[in-house]
């Protein structure tokens, strides 16, 4: 069976309340699931911002995407592929917001081995991503304690975490304005992603199943 990471996006307040008990798994269960049935969806929080829509309608005013109201109030995933596969987005991220440009023509190439040869050589370098354990130094384990089958909760990214992205994806696409449409639209569902989180003011969750 494979292992499939996401990010999932929570709300700031159901994380301060998640890690005061990481390792209770039926409080996590609790906060996160809707029931307790083997294929329990996310609960009601975990879905849907609680801003009225007259807000979140100010917040989402990047001029390079549209979000509907559906959109705005939906709080989103960012499904990474199956493991082992790199998080790509984090990839192009680092290795184009450094102080020397690199060449992301063949990155962005319609031509495939040319496309190919230029990522092996971005994610050749590793990448850190923050992430934090809900556990502090000295504990057993990691993650957050959950009963709900074929699910591990590794950690967390804070609002600054996804911030922090977001400010180096508008630095990315500053520094590239020829390659900027291309970027957006080769990435669109991860930009979209956290242009959604930082308008709502969002943690996420490292989940997988």
């Amino acid at each position: 069976m494979g292992m499939y990471p996401e990010y999932k996006e929570i709300p700031a307040d159901l994380l301060a309340r998640l890690l005061e008990r990481p390792r209770d798994g039926e409080w996590v269960d609790g906060l996160l699931f809707d029931g307790s049935a083997p294929d329990s969806g996310w609960s009601a929080a975990m879905s849907c911002s609680i801003l009225a829509d007259e807000e979140l309608r100010a917040r989402f005013t990047w001029p390079r995407l549209t979000f509907s109201a559906e959109q705005r109030r939906r709080l989103g995933h960012l499904g990474l592929g199956k493991y082992p596969d790199p998080d790509w987005f984090s990839h192009l991220l680092s290795a184009a917001d450094t102080p020397q440009r690199i060449d992301l023509t063949g990155v962005l190439s319609a031509d495939w081995d040319e496309r190919n040869a230029a990522w092996a050589k971005i994610v050749e370098v590793p990448v850190e991503v923050a992430h934090h354990s809900a556990y502090r130094d000295g504990d057993a384990g990691y993650g957050f304690r959950t009963d709900v089958p074929c699910y591990g909760i590794s950690g967390y990214r804070t609002t600054e975490d996804l911030t922090a992205v977001w400010d180096s994806i508008e630095r990315v696409l500053a520094s590239y304005p020829e390659l900027a449409p291309r970027i957006v639209e080769e990435f669109e569902a991860e930009i979209r992603y956290y242009h959604g989180c930082v308008a709502r003011g969002s943690a996420d969750l490292s989940v997988c199943w």
